[in-house]
């Protein structure tokens, strides 16, 4: 029981800040406004552009990659680097202005801080996975303990509300158990995924066939040569992707990685896991090369793309991050329940007994 209290502290940690997350870009246009909200009205500046201003404004780091605007983030977003220091930079759509950076230090870091990691950093992540490992267990367990019989299999999906308000605890614990035992198995599920992906990855390959996927390769010239700019190669890779938008452009890392630009449906790029048309290009000669994200897809190939939206909840939209937000909170409330029936059952009538005097009796 000691161990369930522990466990459920947890679980009320982890759960409640994933649940406020859910809402991450919507917490940070809320805290930092100036960074989300474009300056002046007008037709979007072109990836390209963005990327020259964003070089020129940080000439002594390395552009990664430029996201175009969302339909939940209206500006741009670009990532630059310097050794170990990385930086998450907002630009002006329209007036390619440099909002400015996101901050080291926000109540949205905090709680990234603590339902990644616990402020562990890989330890605290090994921990998190054994708390997702056990809370898998707990659904398990806990579908042991609910089963009411066939008999009474119905009064196990209800709250009675003429019952005592000890009955009615028990019951509102053991119905909303039963009611999100999957969704949240599935976070655990999903959990594990973003702390042993290699280990998920392997238990989905037993069961369905993953389709081997290696990234494509610039073929570096046998003379020195300096990659084509970027705008060439955003122009070129339109031709492969026309009436599409722009959606993330992605620099190489190195001499051998390609680029990468991902296109969208519609501007501004719609949020979740839509599909996103890839184009790999030589990053030395411009040539398409071949994506092996085209292939025909195998049921653990899907599973493997679902598990992230389904953690996050960002597909959907608006409903499904509201329910997920709810959802979410649905394990804090468990512990709540099943903390007050531990407390009353067990550690008050402990606590009476060792507070009871017998009396003397007089000879």
């Amino acid at each position: 029981m000691w161990t369930g209290v522990l466990a459920g502290i947890y679980v009320c940690v982890v759960f409640v800040t994933g649940a406020t997350l859910v809402y991450r870009i919507d917490l940070q246009r809320a805290l930092d406004p100036h960074l989300f909200t474009a300056r002046v009205r007008g037709p979007l500046s072109d990836a390209a552009t963005i990327m020259d201003r964003v070089a020129h404004a940080y000439p002594r780091h390395r552009l990664s990659g430029v996201d175009a605007p969302t339909t939940s983030r209206p500006t741009y977003l670009a990532y630059v680097t310097r050794g170990d220091e990385f930086v998450t930079v907002l630009i002006d759509p329209v007036s390619v202005e440099i909002l400015g950076e996101l901050p080291e230090r926000s109540l949205i870091r905090i709680l990234q801080g603590i339902h990644y990691d616990l402020f562990g950093g890989r330890s605290g992540r090994v921990v998190n996975g054994i708390g997702a490992g056990c809370v898998l267990v707990l659904c398990l367990t806990g579908l042991v303990i609910w089963w009411p019989g066939t008999s009474n299999l119905r009064d196990g999906f209800t709250v009675n509300a003429q019952r005592s308000w000890r009955r009615r605890i028990w019951e509102l614990h053991r119905a909303v158990g039963i009611w999100t035992v999957l969704l949240i198995a599935m976070w655990a599920v999903t959990g594990l995924n973003f702390i042993f992906p290699t280990q998920v990855r392997s238990a989905v390959n037993w069961i369905s066939p993953l389709t081997p996927r290696r990234p494509p390769v610039s073929r570096p010239p046998s003379q020195s040569a300096a990659p084509s700019p970027w705008r060439a190669a955003i122009e070129q890779a339109k031709r492969y992707a026309p009436g599409r938008h722009v959606a993330r452009v992605v620099v190489p890392s190195s001499a051998r990685a390609a680029f990468l630009v991902l296109f969208a449906d519609a501007s501004p790029t719609p949020t979740g896991p839509g599909h996103l048309t890839t184009v790999y290009l030589d990053q030395f000669t411009l040539e398409r090369l071949p994506d092996d994200a085209n292939t025909a897809h195998t049921i653990g190939d899907v599973v493997i793309t679902w598990l992230t939206p389904l953690h996050v909840g960002n597909f959907g939209g608006a409903p499904v991050k509201l329910l997920w937000v709810l959802l979410g909170l649905a394990p804090p409330l468990l512990f709540a329940t099943g903390f007050y029936m531990w407390w009353t059952r067990v550690v008050r009538p402990r606590l009476n007994t060792r507070g009871s005097i017998t009396p003397t009796r007089r000879p």
